[in-house]
């Protein structure tokens, strides 16, 4: 792993009025690093990834990605500078095939969404992006497959290859696993692991699933009532005794 931070966040903060979610939250992640974040429910995740990823501004604190200052962009423009974003609920164009999803970001990327129902279906180079995309989750095979009628864990494969279409520098995967049955978990861990590799992307997720952070981060950093508790490699994050009670007041399992 190279020693070069492609995210670094620094004493970031997210109020609503005198309701302070998170504060000074400091973190680097190296380039094609893993990382997670867990914590507790209510203890701020979310509004951290909104925060890092332009859903809205953070109160506090500077974000930099690659380098650049990204605080407090829009998202359209965060995702323009290579950061892009899995949501826990599905996001997804369910009336539209698997290889129409993944036009979709891919036609606004070239700016040629007005003609979004037109020839760009018949442009070469997007249509190679798209299937090349689809390869990496799998999803060739069924590329001209209407997703509204696809098994839910590959309704999460769609939304994967909408994100990679992008060819980001970061991805956040917010619960990647949510809602999957064992199988469906461990094809998606394995899918993970094998995109991290082949591609160099930076994958940072957060997750109740332990099983799943623990198979995955290479650092996992722990939320605790808005606050950063602890950060460690994974042996050292399992053995935190801080982090076994604040953690839903037990012990971490792999």
């Amino acid at each position: 792993m190279s020693a070069q931070n492609v995210l670094r966040i620094e004493n970031l903060g997210h109020s609503y009025g005198k309701f302070k979610v998170i504060e000074d939250i400091s973190l680097s992640i190296g380039k094609g690093e893993m990382s997670a974040l867990i914590g507790p429910n209510g203890a701020g995740k979310t509004t951290f990834y909104n925060a890092i990823s332009g859903k809205f501004p953070p109160t506090k604190g500077k974000v930099w990605l690659n380098g650049e200052d990204i605080t407090g962009l829009p998202s359209h423009r965060v995702v323009d500078k290579g950061m892009c974003r899995s949501f826990q609920i599905t996001n997804i164009f369910a009336e539209l095939t698997v290889v129409e999803n993944v036009f979709t970001p891919l036609i606004i990327q070239q700016n040629k969404h007005f003609k979004l129902y037109g020839d760009v279906f018949k442009d070469k180079q997007i249509t190679e992006k798209a299937m090349s995309t689809l390869a990496q989750v799998g999803l060739t095979d069924q590329a001209d497959r209407v997703v509204a009628n696809m098994a839910y864990g590959d309704k999460r494969l769609v939304e994967m290859a909408i994100v990679l279409a992008r060819d980001p520098s970061v991805v956040l995967l917010d619960e990647p696993t949510a809602g999957m049955n064992p199988e469906e978990t461990e094809n998606m861990i394995t899918l993970i692991k094998q995109l991290a590799k082949e591609s160099g992307t930076t994958f940072f997720i957060t997750e109740h699933d332990m099983k799943v952070v623990f198979s995955l981060a290479d650092r996992i950093y722990v939320l605790h009532q808005g606050h950063l508790l602890a950060q460690g490699k994974p042996a050292e994050i399992r053995a935190n005794e801080q982090v076994q009670e604040a953690y839903l007041g037990r012990k971490v399992h792999a």
